[in-house]
């Protein structure tokens, strides 16, 4: 079956409203389009992680590190809302939980806890850090890749877990449906291509800690609730794109 391009125009937009704040708007609503759409997840963080790296680029003409770092990603949270952040916050406060619905009910307040500001806190802050310990041009293209592979995660936890949260208190209407094989496909190949602008031991070492810490987290949230919520999928995000940042700012000549 050929593609629709009207079709693909207003799913691009819808992952554009799922996952920014920028005003776009699909012109009709589908809630098949939240599987549908997540195939240009990864093209959606690549062009948050754009907008910061011209951020970052231009600060740096301004001011030293950590300042261009700092507004950097200052830039892609106000692209977003800081969305995925909430989530990494709100997943991490649900950690002290007993039961599912405990989870469940942390997870939608709003009120910020004592591990979820230090999960957030210390999350942007290695973020900042490992941003700044690289030249700044290696830096832009690294934001740009992290946030274009992050978004890759929660593709691939869409496709592999069901959707755990309550329906009628999510403020997306989930459907069962997940990602098919060929949109994983799609969406792998935005996630993985600007990895090619990196240098590959370097990246390869930073696939590793990103994958690994965000199939840890991921593991770690989903099974007590029996799949993911919204803020699974963020907290799989930002864990990715920290890890991810310190694996391609690690100095291995200092082990000898």
């Amino acid at each position: 079956m050929r593609p629709d391009p009207g079709r693909e125009a207003q799913l691009l937009l819808a992952a554009l409203q799922f996952m920014t704040r920028l005003p776009v708007r699909p012109r009709t609503y589908d809630p098949d389009w939240l599987p549908r759409a997540a195939k240009y997840f990864p093209l959606v963080g690549l062009l948050v992680g754009a907008i910061a790296a011209v951020l970052l680029l231009a600060a740096d003409r301004l001011w030293p590190a950590p300042l261009p770092q700092l507004l950097a990603i200052g830039g892609a949270l106000l692209v977003t809302g800081a969305i995925h952040e909430d989530g990494l916050a709100d997943a991490a406060d649900s950690l002290g939980a007993a039961t599912r619905e405990k989870r469940l009910a942390i997870m939608k307040d709003s009120r910020l806890g004592t591990f979820g500001a230090l999960a957030l806190g210390l999350s942007l802050a290695m973020q900042a850090s490992a941003l700044a310990a690289l030249p700044v041009g290696a830096a832009a293209a690294a934001f740009v890749a992290a946030h274009g592979a992050g978004r890759l995660v929660a593709v691939l936890l869409m496709a592999a877990q069901p959707y755990a949260g309550e329906m009628a208190a999510s403020r997306i209407e989930h459907r069962s449906d997940r990602p098919g094989a060929g949109e994983v496909v799609v969406a792998a190949l935005f996630g993985i291509l600007p990895l090619l602008l990196l240098p590959p031991a370097q990246t390869a070492l930073a696939l590793v800690l990103g994958g690994a810490a965000s199939a840890l987290a991921c593991w770690r949230l989903c099974r007590p609730l029996g799949g993911y919520t919204g803020d699974v999928l963020g907290a799989g995000i930002s864990t990715f794109q920290t890890a991810f940042l310190l694996g391609l700012a690690a100095d291995l000549g200092r082990w000898s």
